[in-house]
């Protein structure tokens, strides 16, 4: 049929990414036969990729009034509605899909990473798995289950499944900086290096392993060696941000604290809006006693991440060193709102506490720190401290 051969070039002008001759070539076979699905199917996926993500959808519906019970077209309008971040949409057409479906690896894949940007990890292993069940080698199946495990803090089990995934994709070289940064959060930063070697060996320029490597580095204190692969990161990007505000926070933390402020600075240059870099320059201005400028800083982190509580804990800390407690306090409460577990910053509330006299209360704050860190020492040394005066205080009144 005439309206076959349209289709198929088109097809051809599809697997091209030749998407303006693949829809022409659509038109003309819908033209000849109105009720040629495959036509309208991967018209709508010519548009999809062209950006035009509306129209895409309206001709996924004409297929599936058409034709009710084709899975692919209720797939393809879900990867739409995922592509437009409308993640609960996409979640009902795949659901449907698979529906009329239920065998189909690739519709429990796409299901499994919307759930995973919604944060439903638990339910995207479950899908995960689904998809693996039906094609057991597929290694995109493993490498996303591992970073939903790791999301869960499950960093075995998540290495588990990127050894799996580079059994089936050893080529694939982001598995091995996921797998390098589960042995990181495990403190094996020594197997984490190699793992960003091999991606390194593979791929010289990818800046990634670089600045990960450098993490690992200077987590084993060696901060030089840290730096020089920040450098390497950015003389192959040279706007990586990450890379700059890595190799900021290892210079000032040898106590290059101007050095640290001057790649701060050149992160934030390149992105204006990037919170972590004006955090990383307060901190480093703190180091430098000069306190106004820090909480200016910490303030423009707040200003562009609202719920960012180390900024408000350490523009506490600055305040609290500027003798203004209960601004302190104040900030101290906003990082515990938006990080109730936050334990050091119980200690510094605590402290500010102690100093407006108000010891009951500094005591309490000490004891959720304990709670929330029972390895905190700092908190156990600063209640015992506390507990001391109190008792002290209350022998002086029964004395006088």
């Amino acid at each position: 049929m005439l309206a076959d051969k349209f289709c198929n070039k088109g097809n051809s002008f599809l697997k091209l990414g030749k998407y303006q001759k693949a829809i022409k070539n659509y038109d003309v076979a819908i033209k000849c036969n109105p009720d040629c699905i495959e036509a309208y199917i991967n018209k709508g996926i010519a548009l999809k990729e062209l950006g035009q993500y509306q129209k895409a959808i309206e001709i996924f519906d004409t297929t599936i009034r058409y034709k009710p019970d084709l899975a692919e077209a209720y797939y393809a309008k879900g990867i739409t509605f995922q592509e437009l971040g409308q993640y609960q949409e996409a979640i009902k057409n795949f659901d449907t899909a698979i529906q009329y479906n239920p065998h189909d690896a690739d519709f429990y894949m796409s299901k499994g990473i919307v759930l995973k940007e919604l944060g439903q990890h638990q339910e995207a292993i479950k899908n995960f798995d689904t998809a693996i069940r039906y094609r057991p080698d597929d290694a995109e199946a493993y490498v996303n289950k591992g970073i939903s495990l790791d999301e869960l803090g499950q960093y075995q089990e998540a290495i588990k499944n990127y050894d799996q995934a580079i059994q089936y994709d050893s080529t694939n070289l982001g598995i091995y900086i996921n797998r390098g940064v589960s042995l990181c959060e495990l403190g094996h930063h020594q197997e984490a290096i190699k793992n960003y070697d091999v991606a390194i060996k593979y791929k010289p320029d990818f800046v990634e392993a670089y600045v990960n490597k450098g993490e690992s580095l200077k987590a084993l204190g060696h901060h030089q060696e840290a730096i020089k692969n920040y450098d390497i990161a950015i003389k192959y990007k040279p706007d990586f941000v990450e890379a700059y505000i890595n190799k900021g926070i290892a210079l000032n933390e040898l106590g290059h604290h101007q050095e640290a402020i001057k790649n701060y600075d050149i992160a934030i240059k390149y992105k204006p809006d990037f919170a972590l870099a004006y955090h990383a320059k307060g901190n480093a201005l703190k180091n430098l006693e000069k306190l106004l400028e820090a909480i200016e800083n910490y303030d423009q982190a707040i200003r562009y991440r609202p719920n960012y509580a180390d900024a408000y804990n350490s523009k506490g800390a600055a305040l609290c060193t500027l003798k203004q407690y209960q601004e302190a306090i104040e900030n101290f409460d906003l990082a515990i709102k938006y990080k109730p577990d936050f334990s050091y910053t119980y200690n510094n509330k605590g402290i500010a506490l102690n100093e407006l006299g108000r010891h009951q209360e500094a005591m309490e704050s000490y004891n959720l720190a304990i709670k929330y860190d029972p390895d905190n020492v700092y908190a156990y040394q600063l209640a015992n401290e506390l507990a001391k005066k109190i008792k002290k205080s209350n022998l002086r009144i029964i004395t006088d």
